[in-house]
């Protein structure tokens, strides 16, 4: 399709453009220009009708976003400003530097901008800069006729209209309709009749994580957000919030593999970039495994009286990561989804160390007789055995409590995970079994 409109462009065939564009989705428009040569991306732009071109605009990457803005006259910025929904202008306006962001705010309409204002004085990752204000608002002494026709006149100019909210006089969050009701319900009956009372909203300064925790419990396609004096102020979509659980998603998985997250995408990343990514992580890691060679130093005797205990090492090791990084993987998970609450620490540490026991005995078993098939000598074996035993008790103990204490200081749980759990199992697995292979064979 690519290579269709560009030919097109390059036989000045516009109208063959304009219509084929038109008859597609916005998302699969916006992933078309991005694709085109740079010199038609803003050609084809200007081709699609305004209230299409918005649509398209808002799926464009935030980096696209700035530079196609850059290329467009003044009154077609004025124009796509102005019409963009308010929670996704100001995602816009939350990458571009201040100055730009002062530039653009002076395109828009007084209404706007005040709108706009508003979102951006929220803190970054709340309610209040996810919202939009584009919401159905509705009156408790409405009848359903009426309730219906203020929705006919100003659903287009809405983000949705799934539910109508009920507000009072003072703008309080009394109720909520689903639009469901509204047109299967008597036409004389009224919306206070009707409403349900008991609405689960949170508030502009509830974490972005929290509003997606709540809309998943609730099974909600939007939900209303309150002000301190429980003025209904915006509400949060389902489309804002599955944008959210990406990004969150995207940080965590960067987060366990030792790489610093980024807005940028895989493609808008330079090779520097991807080093500068990565470069911190492996430096603390190479710090951090140093400790490693310098208990193997410390119990070079030991290696030397006995060399065939250096032959498993890396099978402790390595045995001893995995368990510490699946303890820390669904430990880790169940903090994210809120299962996991701050009560049930001890109880969790509580249960993962029987488990990992019962684990560590299974898994000592196999160990020992493998090390015996290996040297033929039941001492170090045993030594194997019990070694092994201990590691995937300490390492699973290891993985559950460092996330449930990163989550106590405020820290991503998500750190305390991969790598870096591997790299603590490393260094307290070699201590653990250096020691007790001196004591099952008395050495010095």
């Amino acid at each position: 399709m690519n290579q269709t409109i560009y030919d097109l462009v390059e036989q000045k065939e516009f109208g063959k453009v304009k219509d084929l564009l038109t008859e597609m989705h916005p998302k699969d428009i916006s992933t078309i220009i991005a694709d085109l040569p740079e010199h038609v991306q803003g050609l084809v732009f200007r081709l699609l009708p305004k209230d299409l071109a918005v649509s398209v605009f808002e799926n464009f990457d935030t980096s696209f976003q700035e530079e196609l803005l850059q290329n467009l006259k003044s009154h077609e910025v004025i124009s796509i400003l102005n019409e963009m929904a308010p929670d996704d202008r100001t995602r816009l306006f939350e990458e571009l530097p201040a100055g730009v962001v002062t530039k653009y705010l002076a395109m828009l309409t007084e209404s706007e901008r005040k709108i706009a204002y508003a979102l951006l004085g929220y803190e970054e990752y709340t309610a209040g800069r996810l919202m939009t204000t584009d919401f159905l608002e509705l009156r408790e002494d409405y009848t359903i006729s009426r309730a219906i026709e203020a929705i006919r006149a100003t659903a287009p100019k809405k983000e949705a209209i799934y539910y109508g909210y009920v507000i009072s006089k003072e703008r309080e969050l009394i109720g909520v309709i689903s639009l469901r009701t509204l047109i299967s319900s008597n036409p004389d009956d009224t919306v206070g009749e009707l409403m349900n009372t008991s609405v689960i909203c949170v508030g502009t300064d509830t974490p972005q994580e929290d509003v997606a925790a709540v809309m998943a419990h609730y099974d909600l396609a939007a939900v209303p957000v309150v002000d301190t004096e429980d003025r209904l102020v915006g509400i949060i979509t389902h489309d804002d919030i599955i944008d959210v659980i990406t990004e969150e998603d995207t940080e965590d998985i960067h987060l366990m593999g030792a790489v610093t997250t980024t807005d940028r995408s895989f493609w808008e990343l330079t090779i520097w970039d991807s080093v500068k990514r990565r470069l911190g992580w492996l430096v603390l890691l190479i710090f951090l495994a140093s400790f490693s060679t310098s208990i193997l130093a410390m119990y070079e005797n030991v290696l030397a009286s006995v060399v065939a205990l250096s032959f498993f090492i890396p099978l402790l090791i390595d045995t001893g990561g995995n368990a510490g990084t699946q303890s820390a993987a669904i430990t880790i998970r169940a903090l994210a989804t809120g299962e996991l609450k701050e009560q049930d620490r001890l109880e969790v540490v509580g249960k993962e160390v029987v488990s990992s026991l019962i684990l560590g005995l299974m898994v000592g078993v196999v160990g020992g007789f493998l090390s015996y098939f290996i040297c033929g000598d039941p001492s170090i074996s045993l030594a194997v055995g019990v070694s092994m035993v201990a590691v995937v008790l300490l390492a699973s103990v290891t993985g559950t409590v460092l996330p449930i204490i990163a989550v106590a200081l405020n820290i991503d749980p998500a750190v305390m995970s991969g790598p870096f759990i591997t790299t603590i199992v490393d260094i307290t697995g070699l201590v653990t079994y250096f020691y007790i292979a001196k004591w099952i064979l008395n050495l010095t």
